[in-house]
C-alpha cells in the first residue's frame, strides 16, 4: 500500500504537467486585456498606452503606428507581428516572444527584456536604448542601423546578427553571444564586452573608444580598418592578428 500511494505521489504531477493547456478566450478588440486571443484584431495607429496584454496571443497582429507606451507584454507571444514605427517604450516585456516580427524603426526604448525572444526579427532602425534584459536572444535578426545606447543585454544570443552601423555605445553586454555577427562601422565606444563570445564577428571599420573585452573570445574575428582609442583586450582568447591597438 505504501509503495502504491508513492507511484501516485511520483507519477501526478507528471501527468499534469503532460496536460495540453487550455485555449485562451477570444478577447475584445475594444477593451483589451490580459490572457486572451487577439488574432482577429487590427490594432492599427490605436493609442494603447499602458495596455496589459500579459500572456495574449497577438501572433500577425497589424499593430503599425500603434502606441503602446507602458505597456505589459510579459509572457506575450507576437509572431509575425507587424509592429513597424511602433511606440512601445517603457513596456515591460520580460519573456515574450517576438520570432519573425516587424519592427521596423519600432521605438522600445527604456523596455524589460529578460529571456525575451527576437529571433529572425526585422528590427532595421529600431530604437533600443536604455533597454534592460538578460538572456535576450536576437539570433538570425536583422539590426542595422539599431540604436542600443546605454543599454543592458547580458548573457543574450545575438548569434549570427546583422549589426551593420549598429549604435551601442556605453551598453553592458557581458556574457553575450556574437558568434558570426556582422557589427560594420558599429559604434561600440565605452561598449562592454567582457566574456563575450566574439567568434567570428566582423568588426571592420568600428570605433572602439575604451572599449571593454576582457576575457571575450574573438576566435576569427576581424577588426580591419578599426578605429582604436585606448580599448581593453585583458586575457582576451584567440586574438587575431590584425588587431593591434594603437
Amino acid at each position: 500500500m505504501r509503495i502504491q500511494l508513492l507511484m501516485v505521489i511520483v507519477l501526478f504531477p507528471i501527468l499534469a504537467y503532460g496536460q495540453e493547456p487550455k485555449p485562451l478566450a477570444e478577447g475584445d478588440c475594444m477593451r483589451p486585456g490580459p490572457y486572451r486571443d487577439y488574432r482577429h484584431c487590427d490594432f492599427n495607429g490605436r493609442n494603447l498606452s499602458s495596455v496589459n496584454l500579459e500572456g495574449s496571443l497577438l501572433s500577425g497582429v497589424n499593430f503599425q503606428n500603434a502606441k503602446l507606451l507602458d505597456c505589459n507584454l510579459k509572457h506575450a507571444i507576437l509572431i509575425d507581428a507587424d509592429l513597424k514605427w511602433a511606440m512601445l517604450s517603457g513596456c515591460r516585456a520580460s519573456s515574450a516572444d517576438f520570432t519573425n516580427a516587424d519592427l521596423f524603426h519600432t521605438n522600445l526604448d527604456d523596455t524589460r527584456i529578460d529571456n525575451t525572444n527576437f529571433t529572425k526579427a526585422y528590427l532595421f532602425g529600431a530604437s533600443m536604448n536604455g533597454v534592460t534584459g538578460d538572456r535576450a536572444s536576437f539570433s538570425d535578426a536583422n539590426l542595422k542601423d539599431i540604436s542600443m545606447e546605454e543599454s543592458r543585454l547580458t548573457n543574450s544570443n545575438f548569434d549570427h546578427a546583422f549589426m551593420m552601423r549598429a549604435v551601442l555605445i556605453d551598453s553592458d553586454l557581458s556574457g553575450s553571444s556574437f558568434r558570426q555577427v556582422v557589427l560594420t562601422g558599429a559604434a561600440l565606444e565605452y561598449a562592454n564586452f567582457t566574456q563575450a563570445d566574439l567568434s567570428g564577428a566582423l568588426l571592420n571599420g568600428t570605433t572602439l573608444t575604451e572599449t571593454k573585452f576582457r576575457g571575450a573570445r574573438l576566435t576569427g574575428s576581424r577588426f580591419v580598418n578599426a578605429r582604436m582609442q585606448s580599448p581593453d583586450f585583458t586575457d582576451v582568447i584567440d586574438p587575431p592578428k590584425d588587431l593591434v591597438p594603437e
